[in-house]
């Protein structure tokens, strides 16, 4: 059944004492129903919301039940609902003619109850199965076309100014700057990369955790940031006890701690500080990241942590966002056994916290 409700059932016959049994079997079952007394009012019905399946009367006055199944194979949007035939009648003939019309199934009457309920759900999962079958595969397509859209952005970036490098004349600063981008671009690449990898393999699980000196996991990740923040003229701030240890691991600490200073970086103003605390907060440690940036609106936080949802706000310098970061970023905190979560920095700007268990 549907994950925190019913399927729906819809219960198509032109007799209300038919439709009054069937429906209060279904419903005492658990299925939400929708009943209908002719066929007409299905496929208006229809028009506003489509069932999970539909009990269909084959014999009905005006439009019977074959008429009611053609037009629904005849519509793309109602072509693959299931529709199981509800019918008095047993010649073969008729039988053969559901199945060839569309029909997945058929009961007769009088029925069995249990037969009845049995084949309903079983149709029911069958559908839903599909259509959940059916969503993953819509969410891998839109997957690979935004992985594909990002490297390609990022592969761009390295191609242009290698190419500006080669072309020659340039006086130093200006290759150094080219060499900060290509730097840059490379690192984001790998970054995005190694995040849709973990994604994909579930390395968020299982880690091995250990002691790790707060200072020192921000010093690596500030180490790998510090060419793509010179090249925006930016520096950092850092206000980190050195005698705080937190329990994590390495890698994970390490890959949430560089995708909140790549942001910081991304979408602060070239020039600005960019404050890195790392503090103990009870049992806790609470590693902080604060920029000078637009920060996120209240209407975004709500968003803000779910998979390829990008900001309304630009990043300064023109980088690429690929709305995956603070998602895997959240996981790995709450795999650790921490949490992450965003604050508005006092007097503007963004404050990410990253919460992990502090080591006595």
């Amino acid at each position: 059944m549907k994950t925190g409700c019913s399927a729906i059932v819809m219960v198509v016959d032109d007799q209300e004492a038919n439709v009054r049994t069937v429906g209060g079997l279904l419903v005492r079952a658990g299925f939400d129903v929708v009943p209908c007394f002719s066929g007409q009012e299905a496929l208006d019905r229809m028009a506003a919301g489509l069932p999970d399946l539909v009990l269909l009367d084959m014999r009905m006055p005006v439009m019977d039940g074959f008429q009611v199944l053609e037009r629904l194979q005849a519509d793309e949007a109602t072509r693959q609902l299931p529709v199981i035939f509800l019918t008095a009648d047993h010649e073969r003939e008729s039988l053969v003619r559901a199945f060839a019309s569309g029909a997945v199934d058929y009961v007769t009457k009088p029925f069995v109850p249990g037969e009845l309920l049995a084949r309903v759900r079983t149709h029911c999962e069958l559908k839903l199965s599909r259509d959940r079958q059916q969503q993953l595969a819509r969410e891998r397509q839109e997957s690979l076309e935004l992985i594909a859209h990002d490297l390609r952005n990022h592969f761009t970036n390295v191609m242009f100014a290698s190419e500006l490098l080669a072309a020659g004349g340039l006086a130093d600063q200006q290759r150094e700057r080219l060499a900060a981008s290509i730097r840059s671009s490379a690192d984001a690449g790998l970054l995005f990369l190694q995040a849709v990898l973990d994604q994909a393999a579930g390395e968020v699980q299982g880690l091995a955790l250990e002691p790790l000196p707060a200072s020192q996991v921000f010093q690596d990740a500030v180490d790998v940031m510090a060419v793509q923040a010179a090249a925006k003229g930016m520096r950092f701030e850092l206000d980190l006890d050195p005698r705080l240890l937190v329990r994590g691991q390495r890698d994970a600490v390490g890959h949430v701690l560089q995708n909140l200073i790549s942001n910081a970086i991304k979408y602060a103003p070239g020039g600005s500080v960019v404050t890195l605390s790392a503090q103990a907060h009870d049992n806790n440690a609470r590693l902080r990241v604060l920029d000078m940036g637009p920060g996120v609106s209240d209407l975004e936080q709500a968003s803000l942590f779910q998979r390829f949802v990008t900001l309304s706000s630009q990043p300064t310098g023109g980088e690429t966002a690929t709305g995956l970061g603070l998602a895997l970023a959240k996981q790995k905190s709450r795999a650790l056994g921490g949490d992450l979560w965003y604050e508005h920095r006092a007097g503007g700007g963004a404050c990410f916290t990253l919460e992990l268990p502090r080591v006595p």
